[in-house]
């Protein structure tokens, strides 16, 4: 069966975030007050995908599975009691009561057993049995999931009785007609039967593109004949019907009546999948029965509450509402950025889930994800400003650029990323400011030696210094390759966030009031990227800031008697203060284990190459599927001080002598993680970063890929 879990699995590594459907502890991260998301949303804002080899990972562990959905391999179907027409014996219109139990226990007609009439308040229906050998699952084109169980059926005697005068002529007027039809798929070789289910994900176009599970098929459940041998079919010789009523109608040669049995459980079954699947993607009606309606331009769609089954259904077809297979909530940005000085109200709704398309293949089934953003209002620290609608993207081909074998793979869209940055910049969770208040270094003596004149304008004291940072445009994502070279240094970041017109104003305490000292503007282009750690770790990391900021412009420092120039090269230092905040809100995560799998990240990269150009659609994850003893272990992670020997510092830049022949990764003053480097033939590690250049200590911690750290302090 396919569980909201599986799905949302995959949500949350594609989102890189805490989110859940009724919102999480973490990050500020909750529910929507007005229920759902009612902003635009992109299609192929992300996908989801699962490839050939992961579907054989699947079936190799189908016991599992189907322990699931059918503890012990065992699964009830009720057959509830039913009026059916057939045709018996010439006569065109034959009314049956199938399932005519009566009440429990119930052996006359006195208490409703084969009785002609089916009462919900008395007659109990019949419990079939099914006992599942094997199971196994396939993508089939053009987006059908197809499971596959080997299973035998028994059904006990099930009631069947004769109503209306064209069935008492069956015993020529002499009574109602009444038997017992016993289905048990032992009793003739082979001894069990094959089911194919066909799982289609559709589509709903009426209620925003939400992807909405359906069963499209059950094959292989018909009665056996001609070329359709058992157990692609259900064998007729399996069945025993025994006649309860007249003694003058030959039932057990009628073969219409084995015909209705079968479609009647063939209906049972597949109601019995479709409410599983129902519990699994039908919205769920609110606290106070609220249910959701949607405009997509050809007229609201309604739905209202059964609260019998706590679902929501279509008001015009009665049909279960799809819910978001994902995750939708207000992210609390300026509660999450407050040590930032972003605005405390500022926040953003964001929504991410199955839906838009789904296609599959032999050689996987890929589901897009449709996500949207919008700001709660927008803030007054920035103009008011409008996105145009990006170019519609197709699904990613996974396959095209997969960086090794792998079972899942999950991507993220450039444009949703840069749908997100848009929206934070217009929410004020980028005004940020910066104080000695959040940032106990942020005083003038970190920059004594840069700017001598401030010195001059303090009287030689320490004051606090305050830093604003103003965007004045939103940044954007641009998706790179995301490749390494054999070292582990990256040729191609994987996201490049850029950042044009950025402004910051610097302010020093002088005579107990803020002084601006100078204003400048420039261009950020950030390059990021993850590593991967132990199984399941993701941890996002900088690569090289050199050359990160140009076209730098600088006004307003009439105050301060150093050059352009040396202000010029100030503003990466500057930058750096806001780091360690900023990588508090980027830290490393773990994909948690779903459904008794875990996984193995296997790599992260660029998806779906732009034509005529170096940047792709997508950020990509791919991992393996492990499960029950293939269950993967991170390395154990210790704190060593046998690992850097020395640390030297030279204006942005620090040598460490360390161990010949390992990898590498650092960070300065608990900021984002380098990416992987190796040390030079001498030992020696080169880090460098713009922080450094300040005045005063800092703490660069170094970690291996083998899981040691180590932490030196450099002046």
């Amino acid at each position: 069966m396919i569980r909201r879990s599986w799905i949302f699995a995959w949500c949350v590594a594609g989102l890189w975030a805490c989110t859940a459907p009724s919102g999480c502890a973490c990050g500020g991260f909750t529910p929507l007050p007005q229920g759902s998301y009612t902003g635009t949303k992109l299609n192929a804002a992300g996908a989801a995908r699962m490839s050939s080899q992961g579907f054989t990972t699947l079936n190799a562990n189908a016991a599992s599975i189907l322990a699931f959905f059918a503890p012990g391999g065992v699964l009830q179907v009720p057959v509830p009691c039913s009026i059916e027409q057939t045709s018996i014996l010439g006569f065109p219109v034959v009314q049956l009561a199938v399932a005519d139990t009566g009440s429990l226990g119930c052996n006359a007609e006195s208490c409703g057993r084969m009785n002609g009439t089916c009462d919900p308040n008395i007659d109990v229906g019949q419990a079939v049995t099914l006992n599942f050998t094997s199971l196994t699952f396939a993508p089939k084109s053009p987006d059908i999931l197809e499971a596959k169980v080997t299973a035998t059926v028994a059904t006990g005697p099930i009631p069947i009785s004769s109503r209306g005068g064209g069935a008492s002529a069956l015993c020529f007027f002499n009574g109602r007609a009444k038997f017992t039809v016993d289905l048990d798929t032992a009793r003739a070789a082979p001894s069990s039967t094959d089911l194919a289910l066909d799982i289609k994900f559709a589509i709903d176009t009426k209620w925003d593109q939400l992807l909405s599970l359906e069963v499209a098929n059950i094959g292989n459940t018909q009665a056996c004949s001609g070329s359709v041998m058992p157990p692609n079919c259900i064998d007729p010789n399996d069945m025993l019907i025994l006649n309860e009523g007249c003694s003058a109608l030959d039932i057990a040669r009628i073969g219409a009546v084995k015909s209705l049995l079968i479609n009647q459980l063939t209906a049972s079954l597949k109601t019995q999948i479709t409410d599983a699947l129902a519990e699994a993607n039908c919205a769920s009606c609110g606290p106070m029965g609220e249910c959701p309606s949607f405009d997509g331009g050809a007229g609201v769609a309604t739905s209202s509450c059964e609260p019998d089954a706590g679902v929501c259904l279509d008001s015009a077809t009665g049909k279960c509402v799809p819910g978001l297979l994902g995750a939708e909530g207000r992210l609390e940005v300026g509660q999450a950025l407050g040590t930032l000085g972003a605005p405390i109200d500022s926040a953003i709704e964001l929504s991410f889930g199955a839906g838009g398309s789904a296609e599959a293949s032999a050689t996987g089934l890929t589901v897009g994800l449709r996500g949207g953003a919008k700001e709660v209002v927008v803030a007054d620290c920035v103009a008011p400003a409008t996105r145009p609608a990006p170019p519609m993207l197709a699904l990613p081909d996974f396959e095209l650029d997969a960086p090794a074998p792998y079972d899942v793979g999950i991507s993220v869209s450039g444009q949703m990323i840069s749908e997100v940055l848009f929206r934070a910049q217009q929410s004020g969770a980028l005004c940020l400011e910066i104080s000695n208040e959040t940032v106990s270094a942020l005083e003038s003596g970190v920059l004594a030696t840069l700017l001598p004149s401030l010195g001059l304008l303090t009287d030689g004291k320490n004051v606090p210094l305050r830093i604003v940072i103003r965007p004045v445009t939103p940044p954007t994502a641009v998706v790179g390759e995301g490749t390494v070279d054999p070292d582990g240094r990256p040729l191609d970041p994987l996201l490049r966030l850029n950042w044009r017109d950025l402004e910051i104003d610097a302010y020093a305490l002088l005579d107990d009031r803020q002084a601006r000292l100078f204003t400048v503007a420039a261009d950020l282009s950030l390059p990021l990227g993850v590593t991967l750690d132990g199984c399941s770790g993701v941890t996002p990391v900088v690569g090289s800031l050199t050359g990160a900021i140009t076209n730098v412009r600088v006004k307003n420092s009439e105050i301060l008697a150093e050059p352009l120039t040396v202000l010029q090269n100030l503003v990466p230092s500057l930058l750096t203060l806001a780091e360690p905040q900023l990588a508090t809100g980027l830290t490393s995560f773990t994909i948690p284990a779903f459904n008794g799998f875990q996984l193995q990240l296997v790599g992260a990269r660029g998806i779906g190459r732009v034509s005529g150009s170096m940047t792709y659609n997508h950020v990509g994850l791919y991992a393996e599927l492990l499960s029950g003893g293939q269950m993967c272990k991170a390395k154990a992670k210790h704190v060593s001080s046998e690992l850097i020997r020395s640390a030297v510092k030279s204006n942005d830049a620090a040598s460490l002598e360390a161990r010949v022949g390992q990898q590498y990764s650092w960070r300065v003053d608990k900021g984002l993680w380098s990416t992987w480097q190796k040390t030079d033939s001498m030992g020696r590690l080169q880090v460098q970063h713009p922080r450094l250049i300040l005045g005063g200590e800092h703490v660069i911690e170094v970690r291996t890929a083998e899981g040691e750290s180590q932490q030196v302090v450099v002046r």
